[in-house]
């Protein structure tokens, strides 16, 4: 067994990375995502509706989650069990908007006078 004070060894029998994130890089990623957000915030209040205006707030989100994921959630150390995790819930988000576009598409429209 081994010796609990001695410092680990690069060569993990196990496959356990422990690397450390500092605290400026994880500090811009923050910052990142909140400029972002404010970015968002913008696009609806100034711009206003157009025909992309949806669909580019719907790609800084998408950043925004990929980046909360990837250094957050630790997705980048490549645990196989936190990755699976993270798939598996992009997989059942997906079956939840099927169902609802399902749903949607197949309702008609009632207007009540």
């Amino acid at each position: 067994m081994a010796d609990p004070t001695t410092p680990a060894t690069t060569n993990d029998p196990h496959g356990i990375r422990k690397d450390v994130d500092s605290p400026g890089q994880l500090f811009v990623v923050f910052a990142t995502v909140l400029g972002l957000a404010l970015v968002n915030v913008f696009l609806s209040q100034s711009i206003g509706p157009t025909k992309f205006t949806l669909p580019l707030q719907l790609a800084i989100g998408s950043v925004q989650a990929g980046l909360v994921g990837y250094y957050f959630m630790h997705l980048r150390q490549g645990d196989k069990v936190v990755i699976l995790t993270a798939l598996s819930s992009l997989f059942w988000m997906g079956i939840l908007f099927v169902l609802f576009m399902g749903d949607y598409m197949t309702r008609h429209l009632v207007v009540s006078q």
